[in-house]
């Protein structure tokens, strides 16, 4: 599963290991295959992944002979080394992307890390603006609200190294329209048993604001104590989480100004990956009948 990140990956990764014939770690973006011989990652991204061959190997001691191995993690989709790790070691490998309206993906991002503290900017124009220099200074707030979007870009890097039909695209906003099509696509694309049913669920992960005083404090306190847990811990804690966010957020309008700046940003990669997928994306633009979707 190579992204993208705000995408619906965090719920697609509980629904999979569902299945008896999948299994992926309990660890979700392990991240491996953007950092293994990778002179350009970022300590930031080194922080927050597993760098060790050892470490990665061990996240599969539980999985049966038989099932088919996952590792969802959506730096994969915007990394440049990516493609090319994961290729000379899995050149078979089945590849899946999920792809959210580029335009709100930028938006859920900036709530999120607002949300986690890790974005001290509460202006997104400004956030937008600062992109650049953040990332040219291996800045740790530089989450990537833009590049993360630019997805028919980002899918020809894998084309490069992977066939087609390896590749399945499938769409955020049929995933929230129709999650048991979409399941049963993603389970014919990896060849296991498509009848099975998985319990959905709902409010994963979700972004946005602190409602008051006391959810905001909680929220620092998370983010302070998250990497002392370890990634383990931070994935069994996550359905209480949830539960918090859904309760404790809310989610602001993004302005017409910067949906628009966004729109003209992203306008050509969406008429290229429309194109590409033979799908009518012009909702993305604000042009069709889903609006900004």
């Amino acid at each position: 599963m190579i992204g993208a990140y705000r995408s619906g990956t965090t719920a697609l990764h509980r629904l999979l290991g569902q299945h008896p014939e999948i299994f992926v770690p309990t660890v979700k973006e392990p991240n491996f295959y953007a950092v293994v011989d990778n002179p350009s990652a970022t300590p930031e991204l080194l922080r927050r992944s597993v760098t060790e061959r050892s470490q990665y190997e061990a996240l599969y001691r539980g999985a049966g002979r038989d099932q088919r191995r996952g590792d969802l993690s959506p730096e994969y989709l915007r990394n440049e080394a990516a493609p090319g790790a994961i290729h000379r070691e899995h050149p078979e490998a089945s590849l899946i992307a999920m792809l959210r309206n580029p335009v709100e993906r930028a938006w859920s991002d900036f709530l999120m890390h607002r949300r986690d503290g890790t974005e001290r900017c509460d202006d997104f124009a400004m956030a937008l603006a600062e992109q650049p220099q953040r990332i040219d200074g291996h800045d740790l707030r530089a989450p990537y609200y833009l590049d993360g979007g630019l997805y028919h870009q980002q899918l020809q890097r894998y084309l490069t190294f992977f066939r087609e039909e390896q590749l399945l695209v499938v769409l955020y906003q049929d995933f929230r329209a129709d999650r048991s099509a979409v399941l049963r696509s993603i389970f014919r694309h990896l060849g296991v048993d498509e009848q099975v049913e998985v319990t959905s669920e709902d409010g994963v992960n979700a972004s946005g604001l602190p409602a008051n005083r006391t959810a905001a404090a909680v929220l620092r306190v998370k983010s302070a104590m998250r990497p002392m847990l370890g990634a383990g811990v931070v994935e069994r804690l996550r359905p209480a989480w949830d539960s918090f966010l859904g309760r404790s957020l809310v989610k602001p309008e993004l302005l017409e100004t910067d949906r628009r700046a966004l729109v003209e940003y992203y306008r050509r990669d969406v008429e290229q990956l429309s194109g590409y997928l033979g799908r009518d994306l012009s909702g993305w633009l604000g042009t069709g009948v889903d609006g900004a979707g």
